[in-house]
């Protein structure tokens, strides 16, 4: 059973971030080739994840009080939705408006999938069965590394409106893998035993419980507010230097390639180092990597800071869903791990909303500058503010 649920967990990171690539790596290439500006872009890449950051903490108080059985069908809904909206944009003629509000659907619901694909691994094991979290992450990487590249080179010698046909693919893939889940239904009623005799806790006494944790994540507000500007704007970044759509694939194939050795052996990684000296290196790389970044001229120093990635977001996202495991209560962690999600996603509306005004009004070069400045911001907060003090 452990096996079988290994893969198919494997394949549920492998299909998710292909479509994470397809649909977030590419949104500035789909929504240029629909005559959108810079600052339009920012304000749909923002309005996705402004909704995305509304559904997130709402849908992780639902998945905290449910079994195994109602957290895959809460899954599966939203998976559902996402591949009709994608199949709405691939098939049918739009008009603008449309095309916004479906694009911007789609992307928020993708978002909003993020943290609860990590926390199914840790679901899994209150249930008795291990799964390999950092393989799976690792190989979701390599899945994200290799959708670009190829997706990348296809758009450059295709017409992008074939962009939206990718997520609709991996999303169907998505739903089929987790409907297949299965686990023991007297497991779940053990647990759910368990979960009724512990005390519930609201979204606003959470914050009250967990003061440090929150100043943390306005730290990684800060760091991922240039991740998140260089990723939704990287095409307008790459051309600045000479590149086209696939010189972007590769780049962002170097970038997620290096995560996979990180993350496949982060559990041997993480028995040496505590997860809170994880994060703070981590933060440090994000720094080096935003200002090799602003500082790069050509492809090949651009490839350099992409593969900072290896020390930067690699070491984070595995290290942060191990941290939140640690210092928040095991009733608190699908809520934990929605809000580092969402301390992203509110990074991705600022650096959406800035990063497309920015970008037409100061260009490239500057708007990175700016870029840097709050990682090393964020980078300072969390300094302060990670430990491994839980609060019960």
């Amino acid at each position: 059973m452990d096996k079988s649920l290994n893969i198919k967990y494997i394949l549920s990171s492998v299909f998710y971030y292909g479509a994470m690539s397809s649909m977030m790596g590419f949104a500035s290439v789909f929504l240029i080739s629909k005559g959108f500006m810079n600052s339009h872009i920012g304000i749909v890449l923002a309005a996705s994840n402004i909704i995305a950051a509304i559904l997130q903490p709402a849908v992780a108080v639902l998945v905290d009080k449910s079994s195994s059985s109602k957290t895959n069908l809460i899954l599966r809904i939203l998976i559902g939705v996402i591949v009709i909206l994608s199949l709405s944009l691939y098939v049918i003629p739009l008009s603008e408006i449309l095309l916004v509000v479906l694009f911007s659907l789609v992307l928020a619901l993708t978002i909003t999938l993020m943290p609860f694909i990590n926390s199914l691994a840790f679901m899994f094991e209150k249930y008795g069965y291990k799964v390999n979290f950092g393989l799976a992450r690792g190989l979701g990487s390599v899945s994200y590394a290799v959708t670009s590249m190829i997706l990348g080179n296809i758009v450059a010698h295709l017409n992008p409106s074939i962009i939206p046909l990718s997520y609709l693919i991996f999303s169907v893939l998505l739903y089929i893998v987790i409907k297949s889940y299965t686990v023991k239904e007297a497991k779940d009623e053990i647990v759910e035993e368990k979960v009724k005799q512990k005390d519930e806790v609201s979204l606003l006494e959470f914050f009250s419980k967990y003061k440090i944790f929150m100043i943390f994540l306005i730290g990684v507000v800060g760091a991922f507010f240039t991740h998140m500007l260089i990723n939704n704007f990287f095409i307008q970044v790459i051309n600045n230097i000479g590149g086209d759509s696939g010189d972007m694939g590769n780049a962002i194939f170097v970038a997620a390639m290096v995560e996979l050795p990180i993350m496949m052996f982060f559990e041997k990684i993480n028995s040496k180092f505590k997860s809170s000296t994880i994060i703070k290196v981590s933060m440090f790389f994000f720094v080096l990597k935003h200002l090799l970044t602003y500082l790069a001229k050509n492809m090949l120093v651009l490839y350099v800071a992409q593969f900072l990635q290896i020390f930067a977001y690699a070491l984070f996202i595995p290290a942060s869903v191990y941290y939140v495991n640690e210092i928040v209560s095991e009733n608190d962690r699908v809520k934990g791990q929605s809000l580092v999600t969402t301390a992203s996603v509110v990074a991705g509306v600022f650096a959406s909303l800035a990063g497309g005004v920015l970008l037409d009004n100061i260009g490239v070069k500057e708007t990175l500058l700016i870029g840097v400045i709050t990682t090393i911001i964020g980078f300072a907060i969390s300094l302060f503010t990670v430990s491994n003090k839980k609060s019960n």
